[in-house]
């Protein structure tokens, strides 16, 4: 049986037109318009700062006991210019999974960048490098060099589910993968997304809280007291409380 230890030479991109809308939109529009869906941890970040930006498609890597060299060097050997490589190490930190001479290699080859489910090292050559990585941590070990592994599979990376091809977008602030075939409707709500924020901005610049007389309304309505004046210990330890609307104190 082949399962576990398998390599798929090919993959479906999406068009390099469409891959470019996604250049400059900010990773939590993206998120907002997903509805939260195809977000990645948080605890997945730049290894170093200012990072360059990363957008393409994802040639994946799902390496299961960490083994460095033979599954993810023919991982990297799938890539191609713009492509993003997606390490999913099932978040091991106790060595790493990429270093500074592979960044240096792949950063020729083209590749828009890497993220990756565990830990890296070599930051200062990989920055010398200009090679954007995204990891959960870093590493002085190399991992094993020979183990199984699958490459271009789907992968759980981060809290969610990575396909081959998904359009990757990492900035200084996170990591989103967007499905190509809802890509065009993420598009559609995040420009309206954007319009809508837009047209916040008088009121933000006025220091005005949004929403507020509604936010009110339905904080009363669920029966929050919104009470007038400064909170009281001695009001606490008499026992006083106040009407559902607010109103006023009523003492039991």
């Amino acid at each position: 049986m082949t399962l576990g230890f398998r390599v798929f030479t090919e993959i479906e991109r999406p068009s390099r037109d469409l891959i470019a809308r996604f250049q400059d939109i900010p990773t939590p529009d993206i998120a907002d318009a997903m509805q939260r869906s195809g977000v990645v941890s948080g605890e997945i970040r730049p290894i170093y700062q200012p990072m360059p930006r990363i957008t393409g498609p994802a040639v994946t890597v799902a390496l299961h006991d960490g083994s460095f060299f033979h599954v993810l060097k023919i991982g990297m050997e799938m890539t191609r210019a713009g492509d993003v490589l997606v390490i999913a190490g099932r978040g091991n930190t106790h060595y790493a999974m990429l270093g500074g001479n592979v960044c240096t290699g792949l950063m020729h080859r083209g590749v828009a960048g890497a993220i990756v489910d565990g830990a890296v090292r070599d930051v200062e050559q990989t920055q010398k490098a200009g090679f954007a990585v995204h990891a959960r941590g870093l590493a002085i070990n190399a991992g094993p060099m020979e183990g199984p592994g699958e490459v271009n599979v789907p992968v759980a990376f981060g809290g969610t589910v990575i396909f081959p091809g998904d359009i990757i977008v990492a900035d200084m602030e996170g990591i989103v993968a967007v499905p190509p075939a809802h890509a065009a409707a993420v598009l559609e709500r995040v420009d309206a997304l954007q319009a809508g924020f837009a047209r916040l901005q008088p009121v933000l610049e006025r220091g005005e809280i949004t929403n507020i007389a509604a936010i009110r309304e339905k904080l009363v309505a669920a029966g929050c007291a919104i009470i007038p004046g400064r909170y009281s210990p001695e009001a606490d330890r008499a026992g006083v409380e106040t009407s559902g609307d607010g109103s006023g104190y009523e003492v039991e």
